[in-house]
């Protein structure tokens, strides 16, 4: 499932590694914008994004995966808002191999 907004996830996996790392970037578009639409972009990003997760049962796959994208892009948003977030530089999150993080992987290969 393809999640189009203002973020770019990557996934550094090494299987030499215990755990996996994301690497998240804002798109050069919402870079673009003042501070006042990226607020408001992230927050439509952040809506849309809780309507994609209810939309999705309980079972799917996808949906753990939509849930960390979401946990993440709620704890940025404000400091996103504020204009503490340097929007340039690459986020890494740094992850366990779990069930969780298998279905991240999956939703971002899909």
């Amino acid at each position: 499932m393809l999640i189009e907004g203002p973020l770019k996830i990557g996934v550094l996996d090494d299987p030499e590694q215990p755990g996996r790392e994301l690497h998240i970037d804002f798109t050069t578009e919402f870079q673009s914008l003042e501070l006042k639409g990226q607020a408001e972009s992230f927050s439509q990003y952040l809506q849309i994004l809780q309507r994609n997760i209810n939309a999705l049962e309980e079972v799917d796959p996808n949906r753990a995966g939509m849930l960390i994208v979401q946990q993440i892009a709620e704890q940025l948003m404000p400091h996103l808002a504020s204009g503490d977030l340097e929007i340039a530089e690459t986020i890494i999150v740094e992850m366990g191999r779990d069930h969780a993080s298998d279905s991240l992987m999956s939703l971002l290969n899909s």
